[in-house]
């Protein structure tokens, strides 16, 4: 007879949330129904915005609103002299900053569910085509001619092949090359003391 007192084993909880598949599931958003950028505009190389353009560290975001909403209400040149700013530019500026920080998060947000379901509906993509390239394989050996049928698949495939082939290369490349900038390091320059 079982003892009273023995304790059940408590059974694992599953807490798995697989946003992935969640994600898969959803109707796609249209492209169509994301705005283009406004006419006339035209990017800044980013090389020229990082000369040009002062930054502030984006935690410090805040705090410049809330300095702008303090200058805005100030009589500037009276308080710091002829050469300080005009406080009305200060609203104008605080209001844009409001609405291009939005704008940032906003599409920050959809990028991120754009690659994603990108990602996924590309994976899903590589599953089936993979599934396919491998029946195709077993295919072949007993019927050659099913190639003529396939070649976009069996293109797909012997590119992937060279692309990972190449990237293997490269990274070996790069480990042999390490030890031997390390080694070059090490070495005297010519016509240096070589000791005290």
């Amino acid at each position: 007879m079982p003892s009273k007192n023995k304790k059940s084993t408590p059974v694992p909880e599953a807490d798995f949330n697989d946003t992935i598949a969640h994600n898969r599931g959803l109707e796609l958003m249209k492209p169509s129904a994301i705005p283009g950028v406004p006419a006339g505009y035209r990017p800044t190389d980013p090389e020229v915005r990082g000369r040009r353009l002062r930054r502030l560290a984006g935690d410090l975001r805040a705090e410049a609103m809330e300095a702008l909403d303090e200058a805005k209400g100030r009589d500037l040149a009276a308080d710091l002299g002829k050469f300080a700013p005009d406080p009305q530019r200060a609203e104008g500026i605080a209001a844009r900053l409001g609405t291009t920080g939005d704008l940032v998060a906003r599409a920050q947000a959809l990028l991120d569910y754009a690659k994603e379901v990108d990602q996924i509906a590309m994976s899903d993509g590589l599953v089936f085509l993979e599934t396919e390239n491998k029946q195709l394989g077993n295919a072949l050996d007993h019927d050659p001619a099913l190639a003529t049928h396939y070649r976009k698949l069996m293109k797909l495939f012997a590119a992937r092949s060279g692309a990972i082939a190449e990237g293997i290369a490269r990274a070996k490349g790069a480990e042999g090359a390490e030890p031997k900038a390390e080694a070059q390091a090490g070495e005297p320059k010519a016509g240096g003391s070589g000791g005290g």
